[in-house]
């Protein structure tokens, strides 16, 4: 169990020793708030007025696309089924505002307003979309708000489907790391969508409103958008996947930045803050999920020991500055034992816990589960096994 632990840091000691210098201090944004975090292990590397209440822009779309998958799912309405276009779709969005193009009377896939929604930002698709799937705007945004509180959104609300000037609608930073959260682990087809840097409606194409996509192959989505040229707001999530010393690393972030006043401003603000992330904290396989950590005798069953591991990856995100400092001996690993363990024991039963401390802090946990059954034998089935084996016969 301790073996592995020491065997991934010693590789990782010879990545960090050949690697960039770094600064352990978080950047200095001109945004209004902001937050970093790593998505693997869902730890806070670096905040700014991130419970403060702003304008959400058209970063509102995000809770648009999340409130459609959540209807379509409850209501049982396919991808492919049409919505009629109505007027609405096309009036009320003001005239600067981003579009598909949308006409009237014609209909359209849920699936391509979606994708309208989610690559460019299209407020004609965001008005269709809440018509085509609540009825009314009104009890659309009924939904988002409902789907708002679940989340834990405390500091969210909404009183429209696209950007607006209205005080009442609002949002901050770490309620959108939540929805963020929740679009990238409930609706994971959504991935595709949000990199898709074009779409075309038939007759125009259409670029994809997060100009970052362009800059860096390891941003994944999922918005970038203005509102009437301010409320500018990003929400970036960054995924990559390398190996060093024959040890695998992976990295995914989300950032989040809100209240930029330029376009130039809003970009530079999440390239530093992205890349002050990846360079400064590292991530860490520790536990692959299905590998055996521990074999633990079980009672009631002749000789018999069960085979623990973790249910999923268990990763551990640490300053790169750290862990140079203080090297092996900051790291420790305690496993607590249910006891007894007495047969018979389920596949993915509990078995204890099991916890990685740096400098004597808890920075990783996970329950210890068994990964296959164990039956319980009587004592006359455990005196026959003895017998056989002693006679050569088992």
């Amino acid at each position: 169990m301790v073996k592995r632990l020491f065997l991934v840091l010693t590789s990782l000691f010879l990545f960090l020793l050949t690697s960039t210098t770094f600064a352990e201090q978080a950047p200095t944004l001109s945004s209004d708030s902001w937050i970093l975090v790593d998505r693997l292990t869902n730890t806070r590397l670096a905040s700014h007025h991130e419970n403060a209440r702003v304008n959400p822009g058209n970063s509102v779309l995000l809770m648009v696309v999340y409130t459609a998958e959540k209807l379509m799912d409850e209501k049982s309405i396919k991808a492919s089924d049409s919505i009629a276009i109505n007027n609405d779709a096309l009036s009320i969005p003001p005239l600067n505002a981003s579009r598909y193009y949308l006409e009237p009377d014609k209909s359209i896939t849920v699936l391509e307003l979606i994708k309208a929604v989610a690559i460019m930002g299209a407020n004609d698709a965001a008005i269709a979309l809440a018509e085509g799937l609540s009825q009314t705007i009104e009890r659309f945004v009924e939904e988002m708000n409902k789907n708002a509180k679940q989340l834990g959104m405390k500091n969210t609300h909404y009183t429209f489907p696209i950007g607006t000037n209205d005080k009442e609608q609002y949002t901050c930073a770490s309620d959108t790391l939540l929805l963020t959260n929740a679009l990238l682990n409930e609706y994971p087809s959504l991935n595709d969508i949000w990199t898709q840097k074009t779409l075309h409606n038939g007759v125009l194409q259409h670029k994809n409103s997060n100009a970052l996509l362009w800059r860096n192959n390891s941003i994944k989505g999922i918005h970038s958008s203005d509102f009437e040229q301010k409320h500018l707001t990003s929400v970036i999530f960054y995924s990559r996947d390398f190996e060093e010393s024959g040890t695998r690393y992976s990295r995914e972030l989300i950032g989040i930045t809100m209240g930029d006043e330029s376009i130039h401003q809003h970009t530079d603000n999440m390239m530093k803050l992205m890349s002050w992330g990846a360079d400064n904290y590292k991530t860490l396989l520790i536990y692959p999920a299905g590998e055996t950590i521990e074999r633990i005798a079980v009672e009631g069953a002749d000789n018999a020991k069960v085979r623990g591991g973790v249910k999923e990856n268990l990763y551990v995100t640490l300053p790169r500055a750290a862990i140079l400092k203080q090297g092996e001996k900051g790291f420790s690993v305690k496993l607590k034992r249910l006891d007894p363990l007495v047969a018979p024991i389920k596949e993915g039963e509990k078995l204890g816990d099991i916890s990685v401390f740096f400098n004597g802090k808890e920075v990783a946990h996970s329950e210890l589960i068994a990964q296959h059954d164990v039956q319980r034998t009587t004592f006359w089935d455990r005196l026959l096994h003895r017998v056989k084996r002693f006679l050569g016969l088992h």
